[in-house]
């Protein structure tokens, strides 16, 4: 695992920590776009992939991440951009799944 992943996988474990865990609206903020950031590294990974040699959950994560990415938050306050950070992180972690599947193809 590489530096940029470590990163990746840091922020994905800060937003799925448990909810009394939970950044104030500000910290939250911090971490959906650093997780938006990072997504869109990894979705530019995952599109790189030929769809036919891309898995079930390759697949699913692109189709995810742009549902997501343009939703945005589903409600008003924390809670609502809390859950959707969370659910951010839920899809970098398949699309960093994806990537390594992929790589373990190619080997």
């Amino acid at each position: 695992m590489d530096s940029g992943e470590t990163q990746i996988e840091e922020l994905i474990g800060q937003a799925l920590a448990p909810y009394s865990e939970r950044p104030d609206a500000d910290g939250v903020a911090r971490l959906t776009a650093a997780l938006t950031a990072s997504g869109q590294a990894l979705y530019a990974q995952v599109s790189a992939i030929p769809p036919g040699r891309r898995t079930e959950r390759g697949h699913a994560a692109l189709a995810e991440w742009s549902y997501f990415v343009d939703a945005g938050p589903t409600g008003r306050g924390d809670h609502a951009a809390w859950n959707h950070a969370r659910a951010l992180a839920r899809i970098l972690r398949n699309m960093l799944t994806a990537i390594e599947q992929q790589s373990s193809r190619v080997r």
